[in-house]
């Protein structure tokens, strides 16, 4: 792989993050907050963070994968159960 390929990768992966931010500024104005497609948006991003969450704990590469598939899944449940336990006491509101 070329030096000339690796910054035309950055480039254009910078030009479509940066569109795509701008699209999303230039058309807030027009989704309201609890409309169908703004929901939609919503469960698609929480449904591919979930997956990518997914992949790592039951197909890691690198360095976790050297530990023991149990391992994970009890470290990822005792972790989900202790942000739920605070949660719930720290729900702190953003709006004043």
């Amino acid at each position: 792989m070329s030096n000339q390929f690796i910054y035309l990768s950055i480039l254009v992966a910078t030009l479509g993050t940066y569109f795509c931010r701008a699209f999303g500024v230039f058309s807030a104005k027009n989704i309201k907050a609890d409309s169908q497609i703004f929901n939609w948006i919503k469960c698609v991003s929480i449904a591919v963070i979930s997956a990518v969450i997914a992949r790592i704990i039951l197909f890691p590469v690198g360095v976790l994968s050297e530990t023991d598939t149990t391992v994970r899944i009890i470290s990822t449940i005792i972790l989900l159960a202790v942000y739920f336990s605070f949660k719930k006491k720290c729900d702190i509101s953003i709006n004043n």
